[in-house]
């Protein structure tokens, strides 16, 4: 019988015994009163032995035999014989019937007491926990005592023997009630009436009519199952059905999923007899543990999730949680996009571990227990655990370019980075100097980034010197926030233009003979200008020179402009006369030099409105002269509008509007500057 009560449950089940028509294990023995009256019964017997020896057998396979015959002890000395001893040898038992003659007697009682007390009393080998019949088949009472036996001492021997007499009386054995007592007493039957024709018959009825005690016994039961069946014990006659009640129940400390077994023995007088034992089969379910789960919180695109999961109510649940992450849309989680799997801790908690998310959405969770040997396997619903990814805010890193000169170019790269893929564009923004907040730019730029996360600003031409300020703004996409570097990240200096100068009207040189005629520093002289800022550098002009060089307003300028950086020199002198001894006296009337020079380079220009050397004209009105125009008048070299590049240490142009020599033997070494400018220009990009 299998079962599948849950611990702390019971069943009540009807339970019934069909009994065999003979009883099991049959010990018979023939006790026949063999005095000469019971010859008929003797050969009805003898003739019908194969018959019942095989219905018996054939009811009860293992039944086994003996014969024994009493007489009169008054009359025959042998009076009990043991003609064969228990054997299932059908033959032998024959053989033993056959032997019997029935000859003898005295007076009517013969000695059938003594029979049974000496069967009872070891007699015959009677096998353990057989059922044990003696066929006693007589025609006349027993003496009493009978050899020293009462009837009473033969019941109690029958009786400690567990011997059942079914006593067969041939007209007069129960003439004196003993066979009454004798089969009333050992549970038996009397049979009476009967000639020698119906011995045989009856002997074979009276073997399916017998009484049989069903009792049970319990065996090899689990301590978890226990099993009680009422009543104790029922009688019935041998083919009939004893029927209990049988009470399974199965202990609260049961574990599920275990298989508890039971066996109950039913014992026919005592005897177990093949196929009369129940196996109880219990097998306990298993139980359904409840799981509850925790997603993780809210994760940016790209972030990691999570899922944990707790089993309650089971019976120390164990094995794995398998968790299945499903993307946005899949609202029936068919498809899942990552699998992970968990063993259940002693707490009843398995953890998913770290899952990276993808992109912007609602994530859902499932976490599936696989089971063990005493818990179901159990699944959570699709919808329990969602979790909500969020636009990722990835980090923004800016590198703008290093110090460059006023008038350059800069530029400014960003790299986004740790967001989730970032796609979209980066719009970078310039500031002016004192623009300290970025609050209005003076260029805008915008790239696209790069599968690396990775844009460029590209090359934006600077003004003034001052320190810039760049942003860099990513504009977000869908799986990510924009993103704007702080104002202050990326500084860019630039640098002014050195703007130096000089200007002076008029420097003289002249020495014979080692006698130095004339020795005029430059006069008047800006001196050596340098600035980055805008400005004007003049000196008071000369109203005028005399002595053998003589000139009248003299002056000198230099003007610098901060951005874009421009120096321009420029000097003047009007009625000039230079009279040394010895060279022909040189004349000139205002005369203008100007010198100016950017970043893109340099111009020089000299206009004179006369010239004359000695009797030479040389300029007669107002003109325009071109760089370094040569002039020379007999020892006089005259270089007009002289033109001298300069490259170091900044670039610039010297313009001297007229530069007299005289290097002459005998004459006097003579070196004359006019209206000299000179402008430079360094720290251009």
């Amino acid at each position: 019988m299998t079962l599948n009560l849950n611990p702390g449950e019971s069943a009540t089940i009807a339970k019934t015994v069909s009994t065999p028509a003979i009883p099991p294990k049959p010990d018979i023995t023939f006790l026949i009163d063999t005095t000469g009256s019971m010859g008929g019964v003797i050969s009805n017997v003898q003739a019908n032995a194969n018959t019942i020896l095989s219905n018996v057998a054939s009811a009860q396979p293992d039944a086994q035999f003996a014969v024994a015959e009493y007489r009169d002890v008054s009359a025959d000395p042998t009076s009990f014989r043991v003609a064969q001893n228990l054997t299932a040898n059908q033959t032998d038992v024959a053989n033993g019937l056959n032997s019997l003659v029935a000859t003898g007697g005295g007076d009517f009682p013969e000695d059938g007491i003594n029979g049974l007390f000496q069967v009872a009393s070891g007699a015959v080998d009677f096998r353990p926990n057989s059922s044990r019949i003696v066929l006693l088949i007589g025609d006349a009472p027993s003496h009493d005592p009978s050899n020293g036996h009462s009837l009473a001492d033969a019941i109690s021997a029958l009786q400690a023997a567990h011997i059942t007499v079914l006593a067969l009386d041939l007209s007069g054995l129960d003439s004196t009630g003993q066979a009454t007592a004798i089969t009333n007493a050992t549970g038996g039957q009397l049979f009476s009436g009967i000639d020698a024709s119906q011995v045989s018959s009856t002997i074979l009825a009276a073997l399916h009519n017998l009484p049989v005690t069903v009792t049970h016994q319990l065996r090899d039961c689990d301590s978890n199952l226990s099993v009680s069946l009422t009543p104790d014990s029922r009688t019935v006659t041998s083919g009939d059905s004893a029927n209990f009640t049988e009470v399974v129940s199965v202990g609260a400390g049961a574990v599920p999923g275990s298989t508890l077994n039971c066996k109950v023995d039913f014992l026919l007088n005592g005897v177990l007899q093949p196929g009369f034992t129940e196996t109880i089969t219990e097998h306990v379910p298993k139980v359904t543990p409840s799981i509850a789960t925790t997603p993780s919180g809210s994760a940016p695109a790209g972030g990691n999730v999570s899922d944990t999961a707790t089993l309650t109510g089971g019976f120390h649940p164990s094995g794995t949680v398998t968790f299945q992450l499903f993307g946005p849309g899949d609202t029936g989680c068919t498809t899942p996009i990552a699998t992970r799997t968990g063993t259940v801790s002693g707490s009843g908690t398995a953890t998913s571990g770290n899952v990276a998310a993808g992109g912007v959405g609602t994530y859902r969770w499932v976490a599936s227990y696989s089971g063990d040997d005493s818990n179901n396997p159990v699944t959570s619903s699709c919808g329990d655990e969602q979790i909500v990814v969020v636009k990722a805010t990835p980090g923004i890193a800016t590198t703008p370019s290093k110090s460059v000169p006023a008038g350059g170019v800069v530029s400014d790269t960003a790299t986004v980075s740790g967001g989730f893929h970032p796609s979209g564009t980066v719009t970078f923004r310039l500031y002016a100097p004192g623009d300290t907040g970025c609050t209005t730019p003076i260029a805008t730029r915008t790239d696209t980034l790069s599968g690396s996360g990775t844009a460029a600003s590209g090359n934006v031409t600077i003004g003034a010197a001052g320190t810039y300020r760049w942003t860099a703004a990513y504009g977000g996409d869908a799986n990510n926030n924009a993103v704007t570097s702080p104002c202050s990240d990326e500084q860019v200096t630039v640098t002014p233009q050195r703007l130096t100068g000089r200007a002076y009207g008029l420097t003289a040189d002249a020495n014979l003979a080692g006698i130095q005629l004339v020795n005029i520093a430059p006069t008047p002289d800006t001196g050596h200008i340098s600035t980055t800022s805008t400005g004007t550098t003049s000196v008071p002009c000369t109203a005028s020179l005399s002595g053998l060089i003589s000139a009248h307003a003299l002056c000198a300028k230099v003007a610098t402009t901060e951005f874009p950086g421009k120096s321009v020199a420029t000097a003047s002198i009007d009625d000039t006369t230079v009279g040394i001894t010895g060279i022909p006296v040189i004349s000139v009337k205002t005369i203008n030099s100007s010198s100016a020079t950017t970043c893109t380079g340099s111009t020089g220009a000299t206009t004179i409105a006369f010239l004359k050397v000695g009797n030479t004209v040389v300029i007669s009105e107002p003109t325009t002269i071109q760089p370094n125009t040569t002039v020379n008048v007999g020892v006089v070299k005259l270089v007009l509008n002289e033109q001298t590049p300069i490259t170091t240490p900044d670039n610039g142009l010297t313009v001297n509007a007229v530069h007299i020599t005289v290097d002459a033997l005998g004459l006097a070494k003579t070196n004359v500057v006019l209206a000299s400018s000179e402008s430079d220009i360094g720290n251009c990009p």
